[in-house]
């Protein structure tokens, strides 16, 4: 059958490329003639007729493929139309399970008996050979036909589908053919596929091995996507490995498929008030301190122990987890805690509090994690710092309390003080909740605009589509070559929270340093 359709004058890749789209079109369309079958026969025919027609269905099925493989090789060439064709025929198929579900014995049998009225007969084995497969046939050279009308001269682009693969393993294993907006269509795949056919490879960068790259480079476009800080991948802070890619989706509004809001469910969650414990009900809460720390991860960049210890000597804070440990977890929490910090007790067990510490594990630009977004939502106020950008994601100014506005614990404390014996001053950083106040139009509209960056699988297809959407404007000639720089992932040296500014003797910033010297290592062996 390859022979048939993959001639010897075209490259490897394109045979390699038109192998996968043919495949993938023979497993739909077995599924959709198995489908149609099955639903139809049933109601036509008798039990012993079924059963004769059972035993020769897979005749038909592989005669029918054939046949419209033959048809779509001479006559269009193009292996988009295969993709359509099936599409067009499971919208048919689920046409008619609709009508199956609601007349069985009315429209179905009626519209059946007008087109195929010899195959009544269930003792009729010929005509049942005969009438199936040419109504099959007939239906699918009708939607060919169809397709090639509407598309018009698109349709005359002989040039393979591209091929993605997701050259990292794990997340998001990907395995479909993938068709994006203005019917524009790609393959996409996580396992080996013969790599002359690969029109781009993608990374997750949490699974990337810098030691096992896709070499030499070639011109396949490269696309990286990171959602988390530079700690697990710290060559990624360094402009020398991100210039490898050409495309990237990261939390930085300027990456390419941006999700500066990936922990923000829903605007709903800054305003609702199921959680929230009205400030005289705090109050009155006693054996708690005003300020909750929760962290197990006591050795950051961030230097985030070290602030907490200090502010610990000016106001009480109650230090849960790992880290500073000074109260002990309710027995119902112990068990598994970190795996439960978003079920609803645990939320409302934070909201006591009036303010909780955030403190990022990392200093980049858009990066803002749950530990911002689940104060906000609980209602209590996040004494929050790491992103630079934050104040550009609040729900209004007042939303958070930025420790860098206070260069000392001792002066941050005072605050705080003041705060927790003045309700009116309190209440004015929790306006989201008591008012619904959300003055952040960037907030709003970003929501609006990227709905589908709270969810890493939507986001992953997002990129692909993007991906796939290059790829195809670069068969045209219509992309300029793109390549990422540092402000799709923009992290610095690491700023200490205690002073500030970079502590030379933490010993993150000597990992930082000896990032930067394997990141010319890597940009050496890639780009030569």
């Amino acid at each position: 059958m390859s022979d048939m359709i993959i001639n010897d004058s075209v490259p490897v890749d394109k045979k390699w490329s038109e192998l996968i789209r043919y495949n993938i079109f023979i497993m739909k369309l077995v599924e959709f003639v198995i489908s149609l079958i099955l639903m139809i026969i049933p109601f036509i025919l008798s039990g012993e007729g079924v059963m004769h027609c059972l035993a020769v269905a897979p005749t038909l099925v592989l005669s029918l493929m054939f046949i419209v493989l033959y048809l779509v090789d001479q006559v269009h060439g193009v292996a988009e139309q295969l993709y359509l064709s099936q599409q067009i025929s499971l919208n048919v198929a689920a046409f008619f399970l609709v009508l199956l579900e609601n007349e069985p014995k009315g429209a179905v049998v009626a519209l059946l008996l007008n087109i195929i009225p010899h195959i009544v007969e269930p003792v009729d084995l010929i005509n049942c050979l005969v009438a199936a497969p040419t109504l099959m046939i007939s239906t699918q050279i009708m939607i060919l036909y169809v397709v090639d009308q509407v598309q018009g001269d698109k349709e005359n682009d002989k040039t393979p589908i591209p091929v993605i693969l997701w050259w990292t393993t794990g997340f998001p294993g990907t395995e479909e053919m993938r068709q994006c907006p203005n019917n524009i269509i790609c393959i996409v795949s996580s396992n080996n596929i013969i790599e002359d056919s690969v029109h781009s490879y993608l990374f997750y960068a949490s699974n990337i091995d810098f030691n096992n790259l896709p070499l030499p480079r070639k011109d396949v476009v490269w696309g990286l996507y990171h959602e988390e800080s530079p700690r697990n991948v710290e060559e990624l802070s360094h402009e020398e490995t991100l210039i490898l890619f050409n495309y990237s989706s990261t939390f930085s509004r300027h990456s390419d498929i941006p999700f500066p809001l990936q922990y923000l469910e829903s605007i709903k969650d800054i305003t609702s008030t199921k959680f929230f414990i009205p400030t005289d009900n705090k109050n009155s809460i006693k054996d708690i301190a005003p300020i909750m720390y929760l962290q197990t991860d006591c050795e950051t960049a961030t230097e985030r122990d070290k602030y907490v210890k200090e502010l610990m000597r000016y106001i009480k804070v109650d230090s849960y987890g790992g880290c500073l440990k000074n109260k002990q977890m309710p027995a119902r929490f112990i068990d598994d805690y970190l795996n439960r910090l978003n079920d609803d007790n645990f939320l409302h067990f934070i909201a006591r509090y009036k303010f909780v510490l955030a403190i990022e594990n990392g200093v980049c630009d858009d990066y803002i994690t749950e530990k911002l977004w689940r104060a906000i939502k609980v209602g209590t106020v996040p004494i929050y710092f790491g992103s630079p950008t934050v104040k550009d994601w609040l729900p209004n100014e007042n939303s958070a309390i930025l420790l860098e506005d206070y260069p000392t614990p001792k002066l941050l404390s005072d605050y705080l003080k003041r705060l927790d014996n003045d309700n009116n001053l309190y209440e004015r950083h929790l306006e989201h909740k008591t008012k619904q106040l959300i003055s952040n139009m960037r907030l709003l509209n970003e929501l609006k605009l990227r709905p589908y960056q709270t969810d890493a699988l939507k986001v992953a297809e997002e990129f692909e589509c993007f991906i796939c959407k290059k790829l195809h404007e670069q068969k045209l000639g219509k992309v300029i070559k793109s390549v990422v720089n540092k402000l799709h992932y923009n992290c610095p040296q690491p700023v200490s929270a205690l002073t500030l500014n970079v502590n030379p003797n933490n010993d993150w910033i000597f990992s930082w340093q000896t990032a930067a010297i394997k990141a010319k290592e890597i940009k050496q062996r890639v780009l030569g």
